[in-house]
C-alpha cells in the first residue's frame, strides 16, 4: 500500500527540511521559494485527507520534489509541464495569473461562457440591474444638489 499525500510531505519536510527562502527552480524564476512542488512525474492520485473532496497527486520518490514559489507550484498542481498548460497552450505566450493558472483557458472558458444562452440572459439581466441601481444613486445626487443637501443627508430622510 502506497503512503499518503500528507504522510509524503512529513516526511519531505522532516528528511529535507523547509523549502521555504531556497530559490524556485522554474527556469527563468529569481523569486524565493515557498514549499515542496511535485516537479517529476506523480505516482499517486487520490483525496488529500484534510480537504473537501480536492484530489492531489504526488509521488513517493522525494526526489520529486523541489522548491518553488507560490506562482509555479500552482501552474505545476493544475497539469501540465513549465512550457504548456494541459490543454496545450504556450505559457509563454499566453502567461498565468499568480495561481498558475494559464490565461488561455481562461479566455476559452469565458469565450464557452459567453456562447451560452443562459448565461448570456443571466449577465443582461445582472448588467441591467446595476444601470438601475446607478441612475437611482445619480438621481438621488442630483435631487439632494438640487435641494442643497448632501447625498448622505438625502438617505437619511428617506
Amino acid at each position: 500500500m502506497s503512503r499518503g499525500y500528507q504522510a509524503i510531505h512529513a516526511e519531505l519536510r522532516a528528511r529535507r527540511g523547509s523549502a521555504v527562502g531556497l530559490p524556485c527552480v522554474a527556469p527563468g524564476c529569481s523569486r524565493l521559494a515557498d514549499g515542496w512542488a511535485l516537479v517529476g512525474e506523480a505516482t499517486n492520485w487520490g483525496e488529500k485527507s484534510d480537504s473537501e473532496d480536492k484530489i492531489v497527486r504526488w509521488s513517493t520518490d522525494l526526489n520529486d520534489y523541489a522548491p518553488c514559489c507560490d506562482s509555479h507550484n500552482h501552474q505545476l498542481d493544475k497539469g501540465g509541464d513549465w512550457l504548456y498548460c494541459p490543454r496545450g497552450h504556450y505559457r509563454t505566450t499566453w502567461g498565468v495569473d499568480s495561481k498558475g493558472e494559464c490565461q488561455g483557458c481562461r479566455r476559452e472558458r469565458r469565450r464557452r461562457l459567453r456562447a451560452d444562452p443562459e448565461y448570456r440572459a443571466r449577465e443582461t439581466a445582472r448588467d441591467l440591474a446595476r444601470r438601475a441601481d446607478r441612475r437611482a444613486m445619480n438621481h438621488r445626487a442630483d435631487r439632494a444638489v438640487a435641494t442643497g443637501r448632501t447625498a448622505t443627508d438625502q438617505r437619511r430622510a428617506s
